[in-house]
């Protein structure tokens, strides 16, 4: 196992006696907690490599997150230096309602023991707390019943029924072969394309147990999921900006990163 994968796992600190599933399972709870997912990096013009060791250097040992083409290669290299059997795929994000969206999601396929599962830790902060089965079912949340529907041969949705809210679907997608040029590709449109979302606005977001913080542009929204609660704010500073970065989504930035960031968010569209 290289070195960056071990530390990688360290970091999760999940019991050593777990096993399949329930190792997974671990190790997903723990992925979301503790390394955020995160545009900043794309704002800054950061060098945002996928090269797995310069990957790991970034999201995992300077804490700069990531979204999903950065995330899930992470926690699929660390799958697969396990043992287990995973493969990239790429889903059609839906949030829009638009059916004809492009294919800018990576989710990792895990089969196990015969059955197969849905594996996603980028999705921010929609982002289920659980791998998924890959058949049709629902499953109760903290947030709200998520739910997969096969639609089709080897095609499925996945949607969110939140809490007392209507239902969205996240994604939909299909078991096509996909390749990490494939996510390459995905990859250099959301971090360069002038249209694409991260390009144009700040998402940060941690998910714990009951618990979601989400950063958009300039404003953040903290979810008590346990009592269906959430409390939105203005952020009014840089140095709110930063607190909020480093100290509640746990984003390694220096306070000159931060105003720049502060900057973009109330720059004049």
């Amino acid at each position: 196992m290289e070195q960056y994968v071990q530390d990688y796992l360290n970091q999760l600190n999940v019991a050593p006696q777990l096993q399949g599933l329930a190792l997974i399972s671990a190790l997903h709870k723990a992925h979301i907690a503790t390394f955020p997912f995160n545009s900043a990096n794309v704002i800054l013009k950061e060098n945002l490599s996928l090269e797995p060791e310069a990957l790991f250097d970034r999201v995992v040992t300077n804490r700069r997150g990531g979204y999903c083409f950065e995330h899930n290669k992470v926690f699929y290299l660390a799958l697969k230096a396990l043992g287990f059997t995973v493969r990239p795929l790429i889903t059609r994000v839906l949030l829009d309602g638009n059916e004809q969206n492009g294919r800018l999601h990576r989710v990792t396929l895990l089969e196990y023991q015969g059955k197969q599962y849905i594996v996603d830790v980028g999705f921010g902060v929609l982002n289920p707390r659980f791998i998924v089965p890959l058949k049709t079912t629902t499953i109760d949340a903290p947030n709200g019943r998520y739910s997969l529907e096969q639609t089709g041969d080897q095609a499925y949705r996945l949607a969110l029924a939140p809490n007392n809210d209507q239902p969205i679907t996240l994604y939909r997608f299909d078991l096509s072969e996909f390749t990490e040029m494939d996510c390459n590709i995905g990859h250099f449109y959301s971090s360069q394309h002038e249209n694409a979302a991260f390009v144009n606005n700040l998402v940060v977001s941690r998910i714990m147990d009951n618990e979601r913080i989400l950063i958009r542009n300039n404003q953040v929204t903290f979810f008590d999921d346990a009592h269906n609660q959430q409390e939105v704010f203005t952020i009014t500073s840089a140095k709110q900006l930063h607190s909020l970065l480093t100290e509640q989504c746990l984003v390694e930035l220096t306070f000159a990163q931060t105003q720049t960031l502060f900057e973009f968010i109330n720059r004049e569209t």
